[in-house]
């Protein structure tokens, strides 16, 4: 057995040691499924002479998910006799699992590294579970992130030992825990030092329990909190299980079918045998195996994301850098976001302002995030503030290794400020603004070693956003790209590296989405539609609700300042729709946004918000616009996606990895597409260009395909 090593010790334990050849990582694929059938029949025929069964690993974590590239190959359009056949093989894989917990003798697992997904639903299966308590160790079912849903028994056996309601939890929101809240919840029974104990531990807890059951084979067996049908049921679980349906739909608005399927999927084990739940799970997860939303996420936010995470933009044969001191420049909400989030993994911060005052305020704000944080205990908060000095001396960024500046979007003031900041900075020190869309190669104009000059666009609250967008200025050398990288991993986020162009990537194509929502209001468009067909396609918020929590007013102002900047630099400025809403909006009526009291939406404070009434009267006098509700979902998405094609076209960003998870952490595009290119790849090239020109005949050019996407079309090339 290539896969799987059988090893037998005096007292008549056996070793299962998963341990897959030529791969870091165990993978529940083919290979597995071969060697672990062939494995408990081995097992089976030797039962008479075995007092337990202890599986571990051979490698340094545990055992991984399923083998996702064969779901990426897996046709969306398969046949009768194909989905049965698969659904057939889908059976058989979780058959061995069912063997081993009945087999009559005690099943133990020894988890040394990660478990997650098929490596959580093999643990399951078994009746006891030690697991090594240190870093590395994270236990869960986090299919649902992908698209998909627990496979091999893990819903059915979830189901049986936490209830339905801990269960729907835990699965649905794809969660995973270290060794000691696993511990804490009861995922695993026993924590241990190391591998040493690990064994003997496992070991004689097999000596110990030699009529091992698990409890849902005990012949008294009733679902923890009551299954449906239940007398005993409680009002909370039959309300969830009552309204839980509609409240997913509600929230997915239909387009993430595994937190339906998973619900249901909950709910439907609980009524039947095990046996009869098996195959309700096998037929709920081979409807999500092959959904194309499981593939779009899949591609994503498994292997683009790894890739990003793993250098796929960094620069190459440049030393991983680590910064130990960190400067912040400007102590509003930006700042002192990025100032927590620093201080929160160790980092020393200088926060930096106008005054003393200034900057404690910044302080103060990461003493609330800290209050806020329920992970984070008072000793925690004061050990992160401690790391944390406020100033008003640039002398303090002397021993600094990097310095980000997030002051106001001001050419002027971030002019002044780089040069004040580099007179005191030492010369390996990297110098980043924070900025959402002037050109980094003219910010950089200012500064005395512009090849150490690097844009960091951080997205608001920074805190909480997980994406970092590094923008590189045609003189930024490799080692400052390099370092920005770096120091944007150690801060927990995801970095795409773009090249410095109007807007960037992010800022240009959410702008376009806002602009064509503009355009279909300045049309008459009801909009209560357009920001309905946005959520509907899977957007967070729509184009309009949007701004509104921007407010209308700083788009404006920013606006009025690129307009001064084109003046300035004597080019024209060209309108578009959206700086001609925000005109009527502010100057007109005096609607400047949500902490102005208002902008396209009223918000009571004694009631949920609502579409202002006046829309009406200043945009559709005489009636709303009507076009078909497809036609405003597309127009929102398929400005974004023509727009990130063009920015790929013209070397603005140059992964496509990159756009997909930049498109989708930084400016909400719907995450079920996959992302920006992805969404392409998914709607059919051919299909998506035809309706590029279907949009621009219908509502203008700006919607005609880019040269390389009809390209891409006519090879049928994809965007990967």
């Amino acid at each position: 057995m290539g896969y799987i090593r059988l090893e037998k010790d005096a007292d008549g334990i056996v070793e299962l040691i998963f341990d897959q050849a030529n791969q870091s990582v165990n993978t529940m694929g083919t290979e597995y499924v071969e060697a672990m059938q062939d494995a408990v029949a081995q097992l089976e025929k030797d039962k008479d002479s075995i007092t337990g069964v202890y599986l571990r690993s051979g490698k340094k974590s545990f055992f991984g998910g399923g083998d996702l590239n064969l779901l990426l190959d897996m046709p969306t359009d398969m046949s009768v006799e194909e989905k049965t056949q698969k659904y057939q093989g889908i059976l058989d894989a979780k058959r061995p699992l069912r063997i081993l917990e009945t087999l009559g003798v005690p099943v133990v697992v020894g988890i040394n590294g990660a478990a997650l997904g098929g490596g959580c639903e093999i643990a399951l299966a078994c009746h006891h579970r030690v697991a090594i308590d240190k870093k590395g160790v994270d236990i869960g079912l986090p299919e649902s992130q992908l698209g998909l849903m627990p496979g091999a028994s893990g819903v059915v056996r979830m189901v049986r030992k936490f209830g339905l309601q801990d269960a729907i939890m835990y699965v649905n929101q794809g969660k995973k825990f270290n060794a000691e809240k696993a511990l804490e919840i009861g995922l695993v029974d026993e924590l241990v030092a190391d591998e040493e104990e690990m064994h003997k531990k496992a070991k004689a807890w097999i000596k110990a329990n030699p009529e091992a059951k698990q409890p849902w084979d005990e012949p008294d067996f009733k679902i923890p909190g009551g299954a449906p049908g239940d007398k005993e049921i409680s009002q909370g679980l039959e309300g969830l299980l009552y309204f839980g349906p509609v409240s997913v739909m509600n929230a997915t608005c239909g387009n993430f079918p595994a937190a339906q399927a998973i619900f249901a999927c909950i709910a439907d084990v609980a009524r039947v045998d095990f046996e009869t739940a098996e195959k309700i799970e096998a037929r709920y997860f081979l409807k999500l195996m092959i959904d194309q939303v499981a593939k779009n996420m899949i591609r994503t936010f498994f292997f683009q994301l790894n890739d990003l995470n793993a250098g796929a933009s960094r620069p190459k044969g440049i030393e991983k850098q680590t910064a130990k001191k960190l400067g912040i420049l400007g102590a509003g909400q930006m700042g002192a976001g990025i100032a927590f989030i620093a201080s929160n993994i160790g980092m020393d911060v200088v926060l930096k302002d106008i005054s003393q005052e200034n900057a404690q305020k910044g302080k103060d704000y990461c003493a609330k995030v800290c209050e806020k944080n329920k992970r984070i205990d008072e000793a925690q908060g004061a050990e992160i503030l401690s790391r944390i000095t406020p100033t008003d001396n640039y002398e303090l960024f002397a021993d600094c290794d990097i310095v980000i500046e997030a002051v106001f979007e001001n050419r002027g003031i971030k002019a002044t400020v780089t040069k004040e900041s580099e007179a005191a900075l030492p010369k390996h020190a990297l110098m980043a603004t924070n900025t959402s869309g002037l050109p980094i190669t003219e910010l950089a104009q200012a500064s005395c070693r512009p090849e150490n000059f690097i844009g960091m666009h951080f997205f608001s609250p920074a805190e909480k956003m997980p994406l970092v967008e590094i923008i590189r200025g045609e003189k930024t050398s490799d080692e400052a790209l390099a370092k920005a990288f770096d120091l944007s991993l150690a801060l927990g986020k995801t970095p795409i590296v773009v090249n410095d162009a109007p807007d960037f990537f992010t800022t240009r194509v959410i702008g376009k989405t806002v602009s064509e929502g503009a355009q279909m209001l300045l049309d008459g468009v009801n909009p209560t539609l357009i920001d309905a067909a946005a959520k509907f396609a899977g957007s967070p918020v729509g184009p309009l609700n949007a701004i509104d929590e921007i407010s209308q007013d700083t788009a404006y102002k920013a606006a009025m300042q690129k307009k001064k900047d084109a003046e300035d630099a004597g080019q024209e400025f060209v309108e578009n729709p959206a700086s001609k809403l925000l005109v009527r909006m502010v100057e007109e009526f005096g609607r400047r946004g949500k902490v102005f009291g208002g902008g396209y939406y009223e918000y009571p404070e004694d009631g949920k918000k609502y579409m202002w009434p006046g829309l009406k009267d200043a945009f559709a006098p005489n009636g709303y616009t009507e076009i078909s509700f497809q036609d405003i979902q597309d127009r929102l998405v398929f400005s974004q996606v023509i727009e990130a094609v063009r920015c790929l076209e013209e070397n603005v960003i140059t992964n496509v990895g990159d756009g997909n998870i930049g498109s989708i952490f930084g400016i909400g595009f719907p995450a079920n597409t996959g992302g920006v290119f992805q969404c392409i790849n998914a709607y059919g090239l051919t299909a998506f260009v035809d309706r590029c020109d279907y949009l621009a005949d219908t509502y203008g050019e700006h919607f005609r395909p880019p040269e390389l996407l009809r390209q891409r079309a006519k090879k049928n090339e994809a965007f990967i």
